[in-house]
């Protein structure tokens, strides 16, 4: 009897095995490669198919599923730092895994968010500047030897300003103010090459011949446009009677030109003869000298010419 209720029991137990395991774990016919047993339920028979995220089990919020690790690794659960604040995004760093950053540039954001850019940084990624040197801004502005094109002032001016330097207009200025251009206020001159230039210089006193041109004194100019006069003088000696004087300002050394100053009349004897010279435009392209010439008729003794000679530049 106990033979056979052992026997009832194999059979029984061999009876349960039969309907608990898969039959695809005794044949894989079917399947494909990387696929597993997957349940279907308490009341449907398990078959294989493709395990996906959605069939593995509930982890926790915010993390997923992978590898932080500098090399090959079981995959784990990450966690993902909470990352939802302005300026912030996430960042991965090898063998650590997700951080925070907090200080990411924003296309919404200006320049402010940037570390301080200095002129030059500021050039260096720019592709249609001019010039060089510091980036210029509207309240005193320092500008060296700027070319301005097509100017018009046409605006308000509430200060005076101050040039340390040639200024070059490449086109007609026209100010809308009645005042005009502010000029000086000081004793001081005007920069070599700028508007208002002065030249000056007093002759030493050169010997002259009867009715032969010298010259009486000399300046240079240099390239530009400019307003020459001057004073031409005759100072006789050792008796001698000036009969005539002849006076005028050019480039061409020891010869007289138009206009010119001249006096017919009998001095005194060892008079002298001191008279103005017309004003003359020289205008030149290169530096050149530009004389005052002198020249006196007398029958005896001797004569000097000297000069004083002045100019202006105009433009």
């Amino acid at each position: 009897m106990r033979k056979l209720i052992a026997f009832i029991t194999l059979l029984v137990g061999l009876a349960h095995a039969a309907t608990t395991v898969p039959p695809q774990l005794i044949s894989p016919a079917g399947s494909t490669a990387g696929q597993a047993i997957v349940s279907n339920g308490p009341s449907t028979a398990p078959g294989w198919a493709a395990v996906s995220a959605a069939n593995l089990a509930p982890i926790s919020a915010n993390t997923l599923v992978g590898n932080k690790t500098g090399s090959s690794a079981a995959p784990t659960a990450v966690a993902i730092p909470s990352c939802s604040t302005a300026n912030s995004a996430l960042q991965w760093t090898s063998g650590t895994g997700p951080v925070c950053g907090t200080t990411f540039a924003l296309t919404s954001g200006s320049l402010s968010q940037f570390a301080a850019t200095t002129s030059a940084q500021l050039a260096g990624v720019l592709s249609d500047d001019t010039g060089t040197g510091a980036a210029v801004f509207g309240t005193s502005p320092s500008l060296t030897t700027p070319t301005i094109a097509g100017a018009s002032l046409s605006g308000t001016f509430s200060g005076t300003p101050t040039f340390s330097g040639a200024v070059t207009f490449s086109s007609t200025v026209t100010p809308s103010q009645t005042a005009g251009i502010v000029g000086t206020t000081t004793n001081n001159n005007a920069n070599s090459g700028s508007v208002g230039e002065y030249v000056t210089a007093t002759g030493t006193g050169a010997p002259l011949t009867n009715n032969t041109s010298a010259n009486g004194v000399s300046i240079s100019l240099t390239a530009g446009d400019w307003d020459v006069d001057g004073v031409g003088m005759v100072d006789a000696a050792g008796g001698a009677i000036v009969s005539g004087v002849v006076y005028s300002i050019g480039t061409t050394s020891a010869t007289l030109t138009t206009p010119r100053t001249a006096l017919l009349a009998n001095l005194v004897a060892n008079g002298s003869a001191y008279l103005v010279c017309p004003t003359v435009r020289v205008s030149v392209s290169s530096t050149t000298t530009v004389y005052l010439v002198v020249q006196a008729s007398f029958s005896s003794g001797t004569a000097t010419g000297n000069g004083i000679i002045r100019a202006r530049r105009v433009r």
